[in-house]
C-alpha cells in the first residue's frame, strides 16, 4: 500500500509538475508525445504488460503508416506514481494514458470493478471480455461516468479467474475462519463472509507481509501470485473460481484527446479494442502456466469444487444486491446492469454455481 507521505508527494509534489509541463503532452501538430503510466509493474500483470508490447507500439506504426503524424509514447510503469494515484494522474496530466485497477478506487470508480461484486460467474479471461464488452455497450453511461474526471475510457483488461494463496492448506470456506487473509479493498467482502481476519493490501507489499506474518494469505489471481513470486513464503494456492474480471482500467486524459486529429483518434480507439482481446489472450496462456509453475516449484495446488464454489456465492447475495441498489441510489443503473450481466452470461452458455438476483 503506498505510505501517505509518498501520496501526498505525489498529489502535491508531481501533479505540480505536471502541471508545467502538460502543455508538452502534444508537441506539434505533426508529433505527439504521449505520457501512458501506471501505478505497478510492467511484466507480471498482463494489461500493462499488453500495454507496452502490442498497444503502444501498434498506434505508433500505424498512426506513422496511414497519417501524416507521429505518436512518440514515453512509459511511466510503476516510477511517478503509485497504484492509488494513477486515476488522479489521468485527471491532472501527470499521465496521457493511464493503466489502474478499479479496485484501488473504492469512491470514484468502484463500479468499474463491478465483477468483484457478481462474484463465481467465469473463470475464463475471453469469456469475461465478451460479457463485459457487450454489457458495456449496452450501457454506456457506465464507463461513461469518468467524465466527470477529465477522462475517457478506452478499455478494460481481464484477468484470470481470482484464487487464494496460502500458508496453509484448506478445503471449505469454513477453514478460513480466524486466518489472516489479505485483498485489495473492493474484494475484502469475500473474506468476510467466510469468517476470516480481513487486511486492506497491494501487490506492491505483499511479498513482505506474507513472509513476516502480516497476514495469511492473499485473494489473488495465479499469475499475480507467481509473478510476484509470493510462492516463495507461502506454499498454497486453490482455484477457488471468483472469477475473472474486467478489471484493470485504461483511460486518456480529454485534454489529450481532444488534441488529437480524428484520424490518430480513430486509431487509437481500435487499438483499445484489439489491447482488450489481447490482454485476455496472454491472461489465459498465463493462467495455466501459472498453476504448472507453481506444482513445478513445490507448491500444493487445488481447485475448491463446484458444490463449495455454491455455497460462498449464496453467502454474497445479499451484500450484491446492496451494491446494486446503492450505485442505483448514486444515479448509475446499478440493477440494470448486474440483472443484465447475469442474463448476458447465461446467454453465452455459463453455468452459474449460484443464480444472483436483484
Amino acid at each position: 500500500m503506498t505510505s501517505i507521505s509518498f501520496r501526498k508527494a505525489i498529489r502535491y509534489g508531481t501533479f505540480a509538475l505536471a502541471a508545467v509541463v502538460a502543455s508538452a503532452s502534444v508537441a506539434n501538430a505533426d508529433t505527439f508525445t504521449v505520457k501512458i503510466g501506471s501505478g505497478q509493474p510492467m511484466k507480471p500483470l498482463e494489461p500493462i504488460f499488453k500495454a507496452d508490447g502490442y498497444f503502444a507500439p501498434t498506434i505508433s506504426k500505424r498512426v506513422a503508416a496511414e497519417t501524416g503524424h507521429k505518436i512518440r509514447f514515453t512509459k511511466l510503469w510503476n516510477t511517478v506514481s503509485g497504484p492509488f494515484d494513477v486515476l488522479e494522474g489521468v485527471e491532472k496530466g501527470l499521465f496521457d494514458i493511464g493503466l489502474w485497477c478499479a479496485c484501488f478506487e473504492p469512491t470514484k470508480a468502484s463500479h468499474l470493478a463491478f465483477n468483484f461484486f457478481i462474484p463465481f460467474v467465469t473463470d475464463d479471461p475471453m469469456t469475461q471480455l465478451k460479457i463485459s464488452r457487450k454489457l458495456y455497450k449496452e450501457f454506456p453511461e457506465w464507463p461513461g461516468a469518468l467524465a466527470k474526471y477529465n477522462q475517457r475510457w478506452l478499455g478494460g483488461g481481464t484477468f484470470s479467474s481470482y484464487g487464494l494463496g496460502t500458508k496453509f492448506p484448506w478445503e471449505k470456506m469454513t477453514d478460513l475462519k480466524g486466518h489472516k487473509i489479505a485483498g485489495a479493498g473492493l474484494n475484502l467482502p469475500w473474506l468476510k463472509f467466510t469468517g476470516a481476519t480481513v487486511v486492506q493490501t497491494s501487490l506492491n507489499e505483499s511479498y513482505n507481509s506474507l513472509q513476516s506474518g502480516v497476514y495469511e494469505g492473499l485473494v489473488i489471481f495465479p499469475t499475480a501470485w507467481k509473478g510476484f513470486k509470493l510462492d516463495e513464503p507461502a506454499k498454497h494456492y486453490k482455484v477457488v473460481g471468483w472469477g475473472s474480471t474486467f478489471l484493470y482500467q485504461m483511460s486518456m486524459n480529454n485534454d489529450t484527446w481532444n488534441k488529437m486529429p480524428p484520424e490518430v483518434q480513430k486509431i487509437i480507439a481500435e487499438e483499445s479494442e484489439k489491447w482488450m482481446i489481447e490482454t485476455a489472450k496472454e491472461s489465459t496462456k498465463r493462467f495455466e502456466a501459472s498453476l504448472a509453475a507453481l506444482r513445478k516449484d513445490g507448491s500444493t495446488v487445488t481447485t475448491l469444487p463446484f458444490s463449495e464454489r455454491a455455497v460462498m456465492a449464496k453467502a454474497l447475495a445479499g451484500w450484491s444486491k446492496e451494491k446494486a441498489q446503492l450505485y442505483d441510489k448514486q444515479g448509475l443503473p446499478g440493477t440494470k446492469v448486474f440483472t443484465r450481466y447475469i442474463e448476458i452470461a447465461e446467454e453465452m452458455g455459463v453455468k452459474l454455481p449460484y443464480k444472483y438476483t436483484y
